[in-house]
C-alpha cells in the first residue's frame, strides 16, 4: 500500500527544485497538448498541477472559462500566477468528489502514484461531459528499471496491454526515454530533486547503498530508463 503522507511529504519537499529537473516529464507535457484536440473550453480538470509545467502549456494554448487544478501538495503559489482564473484544490484524487463535469481532464506524469489507477480513471469518465476529453500520460513497467532491480523498490506500474484490456474506448501510446548522468549518485540526487523517491521509507545500510551504486555503474552505466504511456479518451 502507498503511503500517501510519505508521497506528499517528499513532494514538496522537492517542490522547488522539481521543475528545474523534470526532464522528462516536461516532453511528457508537450506530447499531452498535442493530443488536446480544441482549442477552446468551457471547463477543464487538471490532477496533479504541482508545480505548473502542464498547466502554464495549457493556459498558453487553450482559451478556458473554468479551470480547477487539484494536487495532493499544496502547490497554488506556483499555480496561481500563471492565471487568475483558475481555482485550486489541495486534495488527493483519489479522495476527490465532484457535481461538476469537465470538456477536458488532464494530467501529466501524476497518476501512477493512485492506489487503484483504474478505479481513479473509471470515475474521471463519469465526470467527463458527453463530448469531452480526457489525455493523461503515466509510466509503464520499464519505468525506472534501473531502480526496481538494483534496490528491489519501485511502483506498480501498468503495461499497455492491461491499459487496452481495461479501457478498450482508449488511444495508449507508450514512448521509451534515457537520461545519461555521471555518476550513480547524480542518479539518486535526480530521483530526489524530483520528488520520485517516495516509496520506502527503510533506509539502506552505507554497506549496501555502496554495493548498489556501484550496481547502477557498473550494470546500468549510470543510465535511467523513463517509459511514458499516454492515455487519450474521446
Amino acid at each position: 500500500m502507498l503511503d500517501k503522507k510519505l508521497i506528499e511529504k517528499n513532494f514538496k519537499k522537492s517542490i522547488t527544485t522539481y521543475s528545474a529537473n523534470a526532464i522528462v516529464q516536461k516532453q511528457m507535457a508537450d506530447e499531452v497538448i498535442k493530443f488536446i484536440k480544441n482549442k477552446k473550453y468551457v471547463s477543464i480538470l487538471e490532477i496533479g498541477s504541482y508545480t505548473g509545467i502542464l498547466t502554464e502549456k495549457i493556459v498558453k494554448n487553450v482559451e478556458f472559462e473554468k479551470y480547477l487544478a487539484v494536487d495532493i501538495v499544496d502547490s497554488f503559489d506556483f499555480i496561481k500566477k500563471l492565471n487568475g482564473k483558475i481555482e485550486f484544490k489541495k486534495c488527493d484524487i483519489e479522495s476527490f468528489t465532484t457535481k461538476q463535469k469537465f470538456d477536458l481532464i488532464v494530467s501529466n506524469a501524476s497518476l501512477q502514484w493512485c492506489e487503484d489507477f483504474n478505479l481513479t480513471l473509471k470515475k474521471l469518465e463519469k465526470i467527463k461531459n458527453k463530448n469531452g476529453q480526457i489525455i493523461i500520460s503515466i509510466f509503464g513497467k520499464k519505468n525506472l528499471i534501473e531502480i526496481k532491480n538494483t534496490f528491489n523498490i519501485g511502483l506498480n506500474y501498468k503495461s499497455v496491454s492491461e491499459l487496452k484490456k481495461d479501457f478498450k474506448n482508449a488511444k495508449i501510446i507508450e514512448k521509451e526515454y534515457c537520461l545519461e548522468f555521471e555518476n550513480p549518485l547524480e542518479i539518486l540526487r535526480h530521483l530526489k530533486l524530483t520528488g520520485v523517491n517516495s516509496i520506502s521509507k527503510n533506509p539502506f545500510k552505507i554497506s549496501e547503498i555502496k554495493e548498489k551504486l556501484k550496481t547502477l555503474e557498473v550494470t546500468y552505466k549510470n543510465k535511467l530508463t523513463y517509459n511514458p504511456i499516454y492515455i487519450i479518451i474521446d
